[in-house]
């Protein structure tokens, strides 16, 4: 009997169905956890595990299309798994617990409606008011869980208000004022608009459509790359960075273009199309965060093809200095464009920082002035914070720590450059070099301008770093980590006689999928059950 049990589990259509069975098992432990912790007051609970083991289905469903029809375009399933995985986000983090969500919500909003222009006093629909007003951010800071102040108490709060007509609310505003990166979810919430959708709903379509526009950075961006795929696929799954696509904020649009720009970075062959969309993509990063500077020495690194530029055909060296100059004009460009909209299209005061005691200029001539000093500093905050390597699990406006995720991510992106130890050893010294420099660079920028903007000199250490400006630099981290591993066991002198059924990068896609699907269940749990 035990011996004809394991016969038919090695079948793969018995296989499936017994993880479709698993997956029905966890939506109705799901709803039975649910009813003990709170209750069913608007549905029964029959309908609740119907609805959510559905569901559930459906993304399982959808997993199995993937695994069993694209075999061999691994671009693409990697980007329809972590869609699906940041789909688990989308809906295990309550509304605006993204850092500042609120702020980038509502200027997708503003864009929606159809106002170009940033209008410090406008004046947002009632819904979108109780919206922010129901939902705080800081959301665990600010309100010790109760049971009149669960995050399920604020859904119910919301969908009083409404059917009330409430109109006390204060009114919303954004001190944001950007367009570009915010297009992705204002088309979601256009749509949600044009059916009449509340703020809600429409928040959760801003978050969906942020997250489609990062999977489809992601397609593009693997595809690209030539090299070092399985750290590639593990970093855009990394559930911080699905976290942030999956919400509504400009990283959905700026993690999309940083992968995109680093797998263009790393291809084999680099062409004309390839050379504008690296340039355009550096461009739109630099003008958003100007700490994506760090990303410039990667341009050296793609092997060249022919560049027509107008006459002339660029080849070798000549290309990669046309493409250096090429970003730093689009970036230039941007940066003009984005300044003189915001001079003519907008009635905003001077923004205050959040510590009124922090003057940049007084800053950066205390570094100046004392060097040594803020080299200790910097370097105790990093110490301190592990280089946010371990907070891959905090979540939320940092008020929602998963430990789970945070242990147990560095191992998965190890295994990643462990996966990658083979091509990384066949690499020349160059590019350890540039990734090295980047990733240096990164944190160096970052660091300063968290120091500058937001800690009074006085302190210590550095405050307000977070894991997401950092990814692009643990990308950095696990290719010399690989390229270690790879040089210590000498693999560039082994060869291959045969191709491996599974390569790496197909193995690693699934590790981070699952993990990402992990990641997003305990977030669930902590924001909705266990907390």
């Amino acid at each position: 009997m035990i011996q004809t049990i394991r016969t038919a589990l090695k079948r793969p259509a018995a296989a499936w169905l017994a993880g479709w069975f698993c997956v029905l098992l966890c939506g109705v432990g799901l709803i039975y956890y649910w009813r003990v912790a709170y209750s069913f007051a608007a549905i029964s609970a029959g309908m609740a595990t119907a609805l959510v083991c559905g569901g559930f289905s459906v993304l399982y469903l959808l997993v199995f299309l993937t695994a069993h029809f694209i075999r061999q375009d691994f671009a693409l399933k990697a980007a329809i798994l972590l869609f699906v995985a940041g789909l688990g986000f989308v809906f295990a983090n309550p509304p605006l617990q993204a850092p500042d969500e609120t702020m980038h919500f509502l200027r997708a909003y503003s864009i929606a409606s159809g106002h170009f222009y940033y209008d410090q006093n406008e004046d947002f629909p009632t819904d979108v008011d109780l919206l922010v007003a129901d939902f705080p951010g800081n959301y665990n800071f600010a309100f010790p869980l109760t049971e009149d102040t669960s995050i399920a108490d604020a859904f119910a709060r919301y969908q009083d208000h409404l059917a009330e007509g409430n109109t006390e609310a204060e009114n919303a505003s954004t001190p944001v004022q950007q367009f570009l990166p915010y297009l992705p979810q204002a088309a979601g919430i256009a749509l949600g608009r044009l059916f009449g959708a509340n703020a809600l709903v429409c928040l959760y379509l801003c978050r969906i459509t942020n997250l489609l526009c990062y999977a489809l950075l992601c397609y593009w961006g693997i595809r690209f790359a030539a090299r070092f795929r399985a750290i590639f696929t593990a970093l855009c799954c990394v559930p911080i960075g699905l976290f942030m696509a999956a919400s509504a904020s400009s990283d959905g649009l700026l993690l999309g273009l940083q992968w995109l720009f680093i797998g263009i970075c790393l291809t084999d062959r680099l062409d004309t199309r390839k050379a504008v969309l690296l340039a355009v993509s550096f461009g739109i990063l630099f003008n958003a965060k100007y700490n994506y500077l760090a990303l410039a020495p990667l341009v050296f690194l793609p092997n060249c093809g022919e560049i027509s530029l107008r006459k002339h055909k660029l080849t070798g060296k000549k290309v990669l200095a046309a493409l250096f100059l090429a970003c730093a004009g689009v970036a230039a460009a941007a940066w003009l464009l984005q300044t003189a909209h915001t001079t003519w299209f907008s009635n905003y005061e001077p923004l205050a920082y959040y510590d009124p005691s922090v003057r940049p200029a007084d800053q950066l001539r205390f570094i100046l002035s004392n060097p040594l000093r803020y080299l200790a500093v910097f370097v105790y905050s990093i110490y301190l914070n592990k280089g946010e390597l371990f907070s891959i699990g905090v979540f939320g406006w940092r008020d929602m720590p998963v430990p789970f995720v945070s242990y147990f991510a560095p191992l998965v992106l190890l295994l990643a450059a462990a996966f990658s130890a083979y091509e990384a050893a066949l690499e020349p010294r160059r590019t350890g070099f540039l990734f090295f420099l980047s990733s240096a660079l990164l944190y160096g920028f970052t660091y300063t301008g968290m120091y500058l903007t937001s800690t009074p000199y006085t302190f210590v250490q550095i405050t307000g770093v977070q894991t997401r400006y950092l990814l692009a630099a643990f990308f950095g981290g696990m290719v010399l980590a690989a390229g270690l591993i790879g040089k210590s066991l000498q693999l560039q002198y082994t060869q291959r006689t045969r191709l491996q059924k599974t390569p790496p990068e197909w193995r690693m896609v699934h590790i981070a999928f699952v993990f990402a699907v992990g990641s997003a269940v305990l977030l669930f749990q902590s924001y909705y059950i266990g907390a």
